[in-house]
């Protein structure tokens, strides 16, 4: 082959040479293809740097009226004229609805009626029951001040006869002879005694027993019989004074003095916001606030009937007595107070919706609730616009939600309750059109601000198995390092970095999922 080659010309030899070069530099580019190393992933770096993280919580809820002024109208009243309607906006003192009022007049004179009969039960049961807590002390203190002359007299009583037995023969015991009885109770009625009292005595002295002072007399035998017809007075008095304050006592009843100071407060509040809402229609309607009309319940030339919805904050007897029995006159008069007369029958005759005032209800959750504080700043979104906020309120109590927001599901996610929240209110400050009462808008609320915060994107971090993970550039060795971080507070835009990482370290924006520790990379430049 070689011989056959050496015969070919220089042209020929050439051209094989050539070819034979091609080939081989065909088969090495192919090899090189096919067995060259893949260059290293290109990954755009974010350096962790300190900053300031915002921690914020996202909700949505729907705006409403801060002030809501309900206009309330009595049946029978004539409307003469209204002047607005729904979706008019009103200025402060603009005029709203006349009325001829005389049709309405017959509930005003029955409530204050009621109310004035009230209060006279009211006042009569007072002063009877002053009277009777006057008494009852003045009896008491009677009562007391004859206990103490009788411990005395017993004394008393006692000392003379232990002086007459020591000194003096046995006696018998004769009972005091009835003129000396009838002496001292003629001088009891002198002295302004009442029969009954009299009786008593007598009776209680007739069984008193004596020494028998006609075969021993004596001045201490004397003095002797002398205090025993005393004490016998003084316990006659005591007998009639404590059956009084018995009969005293048992008129004294706390309870049902309540019970009508209850009955003329409710009656008093009903012909005061009757008559505030009678003079009102009286002068005319006027819008108190600059607002929006939202409800027209009125009609030019015709009397005013409302929807009367179903009274369920009545007051029952056995309330007001608090389970305590009275006897059935006591009841029966009660009863008819309350029964007397119900509340006149009224309703909304129209709405105005404050524009100047507007708030945001959401409902969040308990892990979220713990959280906010009223003064808290928030940003209100309308409409691809912003609006500053503040919290003015966050219920204290939970209640039911009507539906599934962002707000109750991201509470939920947190630990909350799904089923209901807390209510907590934003206002809108500066609110514009763009706000518009009944539509929902979102809110972010304020938190918490810390700055100085070693931060980096929230889309570098990654979450795997309970635990929080970055991959640090090692630009050195061109590889991303995995690293167990511990982060903070967190953003729309960043996470703290509170343990793992040191300024200036630069870490993978967003790693692929697959990614392991040590993975060659590169750092994308723009």
């Amino acid at each position: 082959m070689l011989k056959n080659f050496k015969k070919k010309s220089l042209k020929a030899k050439i051209a094989i040479i050539a070819f034979i070069v091609f080939m081989l530099a065909l088969v090495a580019y192919v090899l090189y293809s096919n067995f060259k190393p893949e260059p290293p992933a290109e990954y755009e770096m974010a350096q962790v740097a300190y900053g300031t993280v915002v921690d914020t919580l996202d909700v949505s809820g729907t705006v409403e009226s801060g002030v809501t002024e309900n206009f309330v109208a009595v049946e029978g009243v004539t409307v003469e004229e209204v002047f607005v309607k729904v979706g008019d906006r009103v200025h402060k003192g603009d005029k709203l609805a006349s009325f001829n009022v005389s049709g309405a007049a017959q509930y005003l004179t029955a409530a204050e009626k009621d109310y004035k009969q009230a209060l006279t039960e009211y006042n009569d049961m007072k002063n009877s029951t002053d009277s009777n807590t006057k008494k009852k002390s003045e009896l008491n203190s009677k009562i007391d001040n004859l206990n103490a002359q009788i411990t005395v007299k017993k004394k008393e009583i006692a000392a003379l006869e232990s002086e007459i037995e020591n000194s003096e023969p046995s006696t018998k015991q004769v009972k005091i002879p009835q003129e000396q009885i009838n002496a001292i109770a003629a001088q009891m009625a002198q002295n302004g005694a009442t029969a009954e009292q009299i009786e008593a005595f007598i009776s209680a002295a007739s069984q008193v027993e004596v020494p028998d002072v006609s075969t021993v007399n004596t001045e201490k035998q004397q003095a002797l019989m002398q205090k025993n017809l005393e004490l016998a007075q003084l316990n006659s008095e005591l007998s009639a004074l404590q059956a009084e304050n018995a009969v005293t006592v048992s008129t004294d009843n706390t309870t049902m003095l309540d019970a009508l100071k209850s009955v003329a407060d409710m009656k008093k509040a009903n012909y005061e916001s009757l008559k505030g809402t009678y003079d009102k229609m009286s002068k005319g309607w006027y819008a108190e606030n600059d607002g929006v009309v939202t409800v027209v319940n009125v009609t030019a030339g015709e009397k005013f009937v409302p929807v009367v919805e179903e009274n369920t904050s009545s007051i029952d007897l056995s309330s007001l007595l608090g389970g305590q029995s009275v006897d059935s006159s006591t009841a029966a008069m009660i009863s008819s107070l309350l029964g007397s007369s119900d509340a006149a029958p009224s309703g909304v005759g129209i709405t105005v919706e404050s524009y100047d005032d507007m708030i945001v209800s959401v409902t969040v959750g308990k892990a979220d609730l713990l959280k906010i504080k009223t003064g808290m700043e928030a940003t209100v979104i309308s409409l691809d616009k912003e609006y500053e906020g503040e919290v003015i309120y966050v219920g204290a109590t939970a209640a039911e939600s009507d539906g599934m927001d962002l707000g109750s599901i991201t509470s939920s996610l947190m630990g909350g309750s799904s089923s209901g929240g807390a209510v907590v209110k934003v206002k809108i400050k500066s609110p514009d059109e763009n706000v518009v009462i009944g539509f929902d808008v979102d809110i972010k609320i304020k938190l918490s601000q810390i700055d100085g915060a070693l931060i980096v994107p929230v889309e570098a971090v990654i979450y795997d198995n309970g635990e929080y993970s970055v991959y640090v550039y090692d630009s050195e060795e061109g590889t991303a390092v995995k690293r167990i971080v511990t982060k903070g507070a967190l953003d729309d835009t960043n996470y703290q970095i509170t343990e793992g990482l040191s300024e200036g370290e630069k870490v993978v924006r967003s790693p692929d999922p697959d990614m392991e520790d040590g993975t060659k990379i590169k750092e994308k430049t723009a």
